[in-house]
This record gives C-alpha cells, sequence and structure tokens, in this order.
C-alpha cells in the first residue's frame, strides 16, 4: 500500500531543507516506522515534494504545501504510520515545521511485465556497511553489473519478505533499463544522475536519480511498488513511481 500525506508548513518555521535528507526525514520519523511487526515487513518513503526551488544545496519551498508518499508490503502497518502521524499536531523535519492536513491511498498500477519508473528518492546500489570499497562508485547504469546488482539485493529482500523458493526462482527474468534519451540529455548539459548521500551513520554512498524501465515478473513490479528498490530503503531510498504511458488518444 501507497498512501500520499499532504502537509502544511508552518510560516513561522524555515521553509527549507537540504537538497538530500533523507536520513532527515528518517530521524523525525523513526518512532513510528521503526516499530515492524515482523521480519517480513517493509517501509519504504519519498523525499519531501513542494513548489521549490535549489539554492546552495538547499531546498527553498515556494509553497506551503508539501507531500510525503510512504508506503509498505504490509497494508496494516502503512495505515498504522499514517494515523501515528496525524495523532500528531506536527512533525518537523529538520528545521520544517510540518502540520498533517489530509492524506490518501494512491490507486496501485497494473503491474505487466515491462514497467517505466522515476526516482522520488535517490536509488543505491551498495551498502556501505556492507561493502565500504565500493560505495562510492559510480556504476555504469547501461551496464549488466547495474541490473545485476539491483537483482540481488531485490531477491534477497523478496526471501526475507516470505517469498517460496519456487515463486523466487520465477523471477530469474530481470532487467533494469536507463532511459537512453535522459542519460544523453543529462550528458549534453554536463550534470550529474548520481550524486554522494549519507547512510544513518554519515558513511558515504552513491545514489542515482534517473528515469528506467524494468523488465521483470509483475510480482516484483508489485514488490518494488510498495517496499522500494535497491538498498537502504527503510530509510527512504529507492522510492519509485510509475511513469504515465503517451495517451492514444487523438
Amino acid at each position: 500500500m501507497r498512501i500520499k500525506i499532504s502537509f502544511i508548513r508552518d510560516q513561522v518555521s524555515s521553509n527549507s531543507i537540504p537538497l538530500h535528507h533523507q536520513i532527515s526525514i528518517y530521524r523525525s520519523l523513526k518512532d513510528f516506522i521503526t516499530r515492524l511487526p515482523d521480519t517480513k515487513t517493509f517501509v519504504n518513503y519519498s523525499s519531501l515534494k513542494g513548489t521549490s526551488s535549489v539554492q546552495n544545496g538547499y531546498i527553498r519551498f515556494l509553497s506551503s504545501k508539501i507531500t510525503l508518499v510512504i508506503s509498505s508490503n504490509n497494508d496494516e502497518y502503512a495505515n498504522w504510520i499514517v494515523n501515528a502521524i496525524f495523532e500528531q499536531p506536527s512533525i518537523q523535519i529538520g528545521k520544517l515545521n510540518l502540520i498533517p492536513k489530509y492524506h490518501h491511498v494512491v490507486p496501485e498500477p497494473e503491474y505487466k511485465t515491462q514497467m517505466k519508473y522515476v526516482c522520488i528518492s535517490p536509488l543505491l546500489l551498495i551498502d556501505p556497511d556492507r561493502n565500504p570499497e565500493r560505495a562510492e562508485e559510480q556504476i555504469e547504469p547501461t551496464s549488466q553489473e547495474f541490473s545485476d546488482i539491483l537483482y540481488d539485493s531485490l531477491i534477497e529482500r523478496m526471501e526475507l519478505a516470505g517469498y517460496s523458493e519456487e515463486e523466487l526462482t520465477q523471477f530469474e527474468v530481470f532487467e533494469a533499463i536507463p532511459d537512453a534519451s535522459y542519460l544523453a540529455k543529462i550528458a549534453e548539459g554536463n550534470k550529474k544522475f548520481a550524486r554522494i548521500y549519507k547512510n544513518l551513520e554519515g558513511k558515504l554512498v552513491l545514489g542515482y536519480l534517473l528515469p528506467f524501465s524494468l523488465h521483470a515478473h509483475p510480482k516484483v513490479h508489485q514488490f518494488v511498488w510498495n517496499a522500494g528498490i535497491g538498498v537502504l530503503t527503510d530509510y527512504g531510498y529507492g522510492m519509485i513511481d510509475v511513469v504515465p504511458e503517451p495517451s492514444t488518444l487523438t
């Protein structure tokens, strides 16, 4: 289940937050999102979204409305988190004081074998605690290695989530393909599709923000939608959203 929360920014507090703020969200919500009911439950969440501009590494919000998407592969737990948030008069994330106003369940997409996604929080490939020597290494998104690393971390999490060995065998067909036109556009503008982020202990890790297509079993897409993709997803990394298909209407 995926739930979108709309907050109103307290006009007295700051209207900016660091560009890289997933860990700030985690620290603010950890009392809610760390009370996992079992080892099979995962949680994921987006970056903060709102009308904004980026200045000197900070997001300055121009609108008073700010949104956050929270998801879990356990519907009951997702609802519990949101209800716990709405029991608070406000939530402070960084220097932002956010007042919860309303929320709604985001409809699930139709899960197909091939789906297009865009990252709405950074996607991390390497856990700096488990593989520190490669944590800051940029892995070419068009390489087979990029896809293989994503697959390995995903299958590990799906096994923990309780998928049977027979089901996991059905998920062997997997390929992540970055959007070639996006990568070309980034290269032409001398911009970056990967930046350095931090884990909870401040260790550095490279993260990616790029659209990509994923060829996988529909159950894999469902898990990715609810639980994120990549590593450190419980800290808000690796949330994706579906790219709408072009309309066929003329």
